[in-house]
């Protein structure tokens, strides 16, 4: 498992506004300059930070994939660094 990997793109999502633009356009090339297993891309694209932490990601970086759902693009807390 690549839990490094999962961590990383999860606090770049974050933290780097590029890639994040980028990941609401192509998630699925964002998801390929990581080294993912196929469980981890299944989890991310699912969106869900319950089985993000069932994986071994930090429960705060977990979070972080809701930034991507449309629902949550909008709210403030996303939008702090």
């Amino acid at each position: 498992m690549s839990c490094y990997d999962l961590s990383r793109l999860l606090f770049d999502l974050k933290m780097n506004e590029s890639l994040y633009q980028r990941s609401l356009k192509d998630f699925e090339g964002v998801m390929g300059e990581y080294e993912l297993t196929a469980e981890e891309k299944d989890a991310l694209r699912a969106g869900d930070p319950r089985k993000l932490r069932q994986l071994g990601v930090h429960g705060m970086l977990c979070l972080y994939i809701k930034r991507l759902q449309p629902e949550f693009r909008d709210n403030i807390y996303w939008q702090q660094k």
